[in-house]
């Protein structure tokens, strides 16, 4: 591990010069770049940035959605010894001017890669109130006009070519800086460095056999070091095809078009396709939905024997096989046909989303990790799948339960600390060199990592009962009427929830129901959607000790996102900021008043 990511990427060039590397969408029609092609491409933009004064140590921006010249902008920096600091964009997801800024003021950033002119817009609007950027270049720059920036494609021309001398590079030298997402302060940028990428992303390319014929869709933010260290250096490090999508929106499609064989994604986007594929599956006819339960009970009947290395009778594998045609054959095609592996991060899974996907043939692995850990700590393998787990820690990685149950990390993976805070380092850095996560956890009997809840967000009753509200709320957004759900409770005498139901599938449902409303505002204060939401509630917290279960919730007609700042950017819940809004509605459910919160406010007696 003594070479850099650039060099690493190298050597899969030399190994595979003519394989497909990059697929991208133009005007309707797949395009391609080969290895060959895209190194050609990263030394022309190198040449131009160290034109532009660029060196060893400088940091550079790069503000974009996921596309061919991200990973071009990545290398051509890393190439240098320079230090990249991705910032988060997803279409429709913009950031804030002011988070922007201070990312750049606070990384002393003096180039910038902006996608287009949408995004230069927020660079224009915060432009002197950062004096160390120095350049500005757009990727796209139609619809910016002539003004003051650098057009991506005029780097290949030859005024910006300058003689390559090298750039001598350690494997210890700072490579990226990755700010956190900051859902309990000010954002903190987390130092990896070649080494601490290069470990981890080639641990998981022999833990999961990543290999030249891969695919991987490319659709979660680069920005993320999740989606960065497994979507793009795993696939290119191996050899494989990074193939991306051209928004959120169209994942759908273009996982069709693309046909991947892994799929990295987060719990939001499988429990969006979970809710749809049963949405579907309800709406169809009686002889399908019957067809489809049959199915399921034989193939999860089959995955529960195979799971425990169990004998599968005759008769069992002759019906599973019939029902492998008739309908998980179909769920396969969704997915573009050849997805061999799924790979989950950035938070837990509902374990019945888990079973549905293994039980319609998907290989579904979970795994645990943050970005002051290069992205990844522990991973279940194929071959090794414990469900509920987040499986075992790399070769070389330490991981022990400490006080309080936290989950503690020590390894060539643990961040070089944070940018510009030595003593936030040091509280989560200690002496020893354990990296204090924050989580909570426990292993089970075989070794595997058992997440079981974050520190800050535990919630403790003025009764002294502990509560994790993540598992909890995981299990009522399992209904197909709600999309999100937040507890509260702390130093209170009992649980309640907010509740933010899915609009299209409450309106559905009124209309099915001749429940006549004017607005979604008001069907919300319709008893009959609040018992529907009630007994959807009650389901999930059946099993539930009494201190677990809420005793009242409120339901909302606004969802948390990014834009309302009620979620980070990497879709993380911001706790403090949803109760300092909600805090009249939290306040009426335990005084019981008559207040206009009580309209949608539903007790269990």
């Amino acid at each position: 591990m003594s070479k850099t990511i650039y060099e690493t990427f190298l050597d899969s060039v030399k190994r595979n010069p003519e394989r497909i590397a990059l697929k991208y969408k133009k005007d309707g029609q797949y395009m391609d770049i080969t290895y060959k092609e895209l190194s050609d491409s990263i030394d022309v933009v190198a040449s131009a940035l160290k034109k532009l004064e660029i060196s060893k140590g400088d940091t550079v921006a790069i503000f974009s959605y996921n596309r061919p010249e991200w990973v071009v902008a990545d290398l051509a920096v890393l190439k240098l010894g320079g230090v990249v600091v991705p910032i988060y964009h997803m279409p429709g997801h913009v950031l804030p001017p002011t988070s922007v800024k201070y990312i750049l003021n606070d990384s002393k950033i003096k180039l910038i890669f902006v996608e287009n002119a949408e995004l230069f817009s927020v660079i224009e609007q915060i432009r002197n109130d950062t004096p160390g950027l120095r350049k500005v270049v757009l990727f796209d720059h139609s619809k910016a006009g002539e003004k003051d920036f650098v057009k991506f494609a005029d780097m290949k021309k030859t005024e910006y070519r300058v003689t390559d001398e090298g750039t001598a590079l350690s494997c210890d030298d700072l490579a990226t800086i990755v700010y956190t997402s900051g859902t309990t302060g000010e954002p903190k940028g987390v130092m990896l460095t070649h080494k601490n990428i290069i470990f981890n992303t080639l641990s998981a390319c022999e833990k999961y056999h990543f290999a030249p014929e891969d695919v991987v869709i490319s659709y979660l933010p680069l920005a993320h070091i999740f989606e960065r260290a497994c979507g793009y250096y795993t696939v290119l490090f191996s050899g494989g095809c990074i193939g991306y999508a051209t928004e959120l929106t169209t994942v759908v499609k273009d996982i069709k078009a693309i046909r991947p064989t892994i799929v990295i994604a987060v719990p939001r986007v499988l429990e969006k396709a979970y809710n749809t594929a049963i949405q579907k599956v309800e709406g169809s006819s009686a002889i399908k939905r019957v067809l489809l339960s049959a199915a399921i009970r034989s193939l999860n009947e089959y995955a529960n024997r195979k799971y425990r290395k169990l004998k599968v009778p005759l008769g069992l594998k002759i019906k599973c096989w019939v029902y492998n045609r008739l309908v998980a054959s179909k769920f396969k095609k969704l997915a573009g046909g050849r997805t061999r592996l799924i790979v989950s991060g950035g938070a837990p899974l509902n374990r019945q989303i888990v079973k549905i996907f293994y039980i319609l043939g998907f290989n579904i692995v979970e795994g645990y990790g943050l970005t002051e850990t290069s992205g990844v700590v522990t991973c279940c393998s194929v071959e090794e799948n414990r469900l509920g787990t987040v499986g075992k820690p790399f070769d070389g990685v330490d991981v022990r339960i400490g006080e309080n149950d936290e989950i503690l990390v020590r390894g060539p993976n643990v961040m070089k600390g944070y940018f510009n805070k030595p003593e936030e380092t040091a509280k989560v850095i200690d002496k020893d060199g354990w990296f204090h996560t924050g989580d909570q956890g426990k292993f089970d009997k075989q070794g595997n990592l058992v997440i079981t809840g974050r520190i800050k967000e535990l919630i403790i009753t003025s009764g002294g009962k502990k509560i994790a509200p993540a598992p909890i709320e995981a299990n009522i957004t399992m209904s197909r009427y709600i999309d999100q759900a937040v507890l509260h409770g702390d130093k209170r005498n009992y649980l309640v929830g907010l509740v933010v139901p899915i609009r299209e599938m409450i309106e559905e449902h009124a209309r099915e129901n001749n429940i006549t409303f004017d607005t979604y505002s008001t069907l919300l204060e319709r008893e009959e959607i609040k018992e529907l939401i009630k007994g959807e509630i009650e389901r999930a917290i059946s099993g539930l000790a009494s201190y677990q279960r809420i005793k009242a919730f409120a339901l909302l007609e606004e969802a948390f996102s990014v834009e309302n700042g009620m979620l980070t950017p990497s879709l993380k819940l911001r706790r403090r900021k949803v109760e300092e809004k909600y805090c009249t509605v939290i306040d009426a459910m335990y005084s019981k008043d008559d207040s206009l919160e009580q309209r949608r406010l539903v007790y269990f007696h």
